[in-house]
């Protein structure tokens, strides 16, 4: 179903699970967004420099540095201190303290499984102003 709000909306994923990313990536071109896919955050940084994407999904368990302390460096960044964000983890256990951080960096938290539906769903929800 192509429409004007999702065509070529660039959507910047980063995860290190390809499988999760691959399905990630599946579902949103299916719908039309113009996915970029990174597993890391040295990955990320690089296709941000490419091309800024309409919204980002973070995993927060990435190898080297992690979803957060990427998402405190992006909003350090002038130029992507707005840009719509969330965080998908499969962590239900993580750490109040780490849910109130996202929160204060106007980010979303996503837990997985994310299903088609909850995924567009949140997607549309980071791309409404």
């Amino acid at each position: 179903m192509t429409s004007d709000t999702t065509m070529a909306r660039p959507i910047l994923i980063i995860e290190d699970d390809a499988e999760a990313a691959g399905l990630f990536r599946q579902i949103l071109q299916t719908h039309d967004y113009a996915v970029r896919v990174a597993g890391d955050v040295e990955h990320a940084f690089a296709a941000l420099e490419r091309e800024t994407p309409a919204a980002i999904l973070v995993d927060l368990h990435l190898p080297g540095q992690d979803g957060l302390a990427f998402m405190k460096q992006l909003r350090a960044i002038k130029r992507f201190g707005g840009l719509p964000a969330a965080m998908i983890t499969g962590d239900y256990l993580m750490d109040e303290a780490v849910a109130q951080d996202l929160a204060g960096l106007g980010v979303r938290l996503y837990f997985k499984p994310l299903w088609e539906e909850d995924l567009l769903a949140a997607v549309a929800t980071l791309l409404t102003p």
